[in-house]
């Protein structure tokens, strides 16, 4: 069903679209060749209540939920896919949602009041999509746990504050073991920063390595309970996965306008390259996939808004949205032609982008083994 927006959904989403095109806009091409994150944006974007959209007000957010976010995330990613962290962020679910009030008092409060930033380590060299594969491995000693391991391909590395960090526990009276989930931050001992990916996608995402050498955690940094801490990750991914999704719409929105703007001003044969019957029907293939991308996207943000367990559709939101926009990308590049391969002009950033996405949080393959596996239920 359309998603109608209330009177406060659409002041919320002006209020993103003014931010992004009078501050991200102008700033989006320099920070992808610079390859830096833009902190100062962060902060301006706290200022405007982008990062407490989807928190209780007891935490200091606006109220709100994953729709509320994904609103705004998506006007920001039709500038720059550094929207998706420069604006709202799930990442203080996981903490919150522990009821560990000392971890909330520590790292989840400050980061809505943007204070601090966080990031996920999940990703290892040998575990990616193969989440219970990780090799890090956390020990209890006194009341410390001690980590070791290496984390990989962790967006935020190079800038965030604090970390959720999954690790290989045993529960030394029953002799189970599992994966416990973890907050670390970068003044704990034996917490080690890696080098930074030097990539061609999603530039100024600080994409790293971790490294934990003995890294002694207090022992009231676990989130959820020793040995269940997928559960933790997995509902995550869920959120995560839609926020890669919605970040893929707004790329495609984005890229969309610029090839319908080129198309109107290009002339050849003695008229606009607009009133070509071919470059008509790649519009209405883009449109068609960003209508589609965004019905399933805000389907799945209402059903989790309501309480409900979005595993599937958070998957097939994200499969479909970083699909089409791969394919919305690559049309618009197609549209203007010469200029579209110009790095100046802006659209292959966002094919490269969008590229990302289709790989990041899971990729396409594992969004339909998600899928499948829900429907074998």
């Amino acid at each position: 069903m359309p998603l109608e927006l209330t009177e406060e959904q659409k002041l919320i989403k002006n209020i993103a679209r003014e931010f992004a095109v009078t501050e991200l806009r102008p700033r989006a091409q320099q920070i992808d060749e610079d390859d830096e994150f833009p902190m100062d944006l962060v902060y301006r974007a706290t200022e405007l209540g982008f990062r407490g959209a989807g928190y209780p007000e007891e935490y200091g957010g606006n109220g709100g939920g994953l729709t509320e976010q994904c609103l705004i995330i998506e006007e920001l990613c039709k500038e720059s896919a550094l929207g998706a962290l420069i604006g709202p962020s799930i990442l203080a679910t996981g903490i919150i949602s522990s009821n560990n009030q000392a971890l909330i008092e520590k790292y989840a409060i400050p980061f809505i009041d943007g204070k601090i930033l966080m990031a996920m380590g999940w990703t290892e060299p040998q575990a990616g999509s193969d989440a219970s594969n990780i090799q890090t491995r956390a020990v209890k000693e006194g009341d410390a746990w001690i980590l070791n391991g290496n984390k990989s391909f962790i967006t935020g590395s190079s800038w965030a504050d604090a970390f959720y960090i999954s690790a290989r526990t045993k529960d030394e009276q029953t002799g189970e073991e599992g994966i416990s989930v973890f907050i670390t931050d970068k003044s704990m001992p034996g917490f080690q920063e890696g080098a930074v990916c030097h990539k061609y996608w999603w530039r100024g995402s600080g994409t790293g390595e971790i490294y934990l050498k003995n890294c002694r955690v207090p022992e009231g940094s676990m989130i959820g309970t020793l040995n269940k801490g997928l559960h933790v990750t997995f509902s995550m991914l869920d959120q995560g996965r839609l926020i890669c999704a919605v970040a893929a719409l707004g790329l495609a929105e984005g890229a969309l306008e610029k090839a319908i703007d080129y198309s109107k001003q290009r002339i050849q044969f003695g008229k606009t390259i607009s009133q070509f019957q071919a470059i008509q029907h790649m519009l209405a293939d883009m449109k068609l996939d960003i209508e589609a991308a965004k019905a399933l996207i805000y389907n799945a943000a209402a059903l989790k808004d309501a309480g409900k367990r979005i595993t599937m559709e958070s998957a097939y939101a994200k499969l479909f949205s970083t699909e089409a926009s791969k394919r919305v990308c690559d049309n618009a590049i197609q549209i203007c032609g010469g200029m579209g391969l110009d790095k100046h002009f802006g659209i292959d950033r966002y094919y490269r982008d969008a590229r990302a996405l289709s790989i990041a949080e899971g990729t396409s393959q594992i969004q339909r083994h998600i899928i499948s596996r829900e429907l074998l239920r």
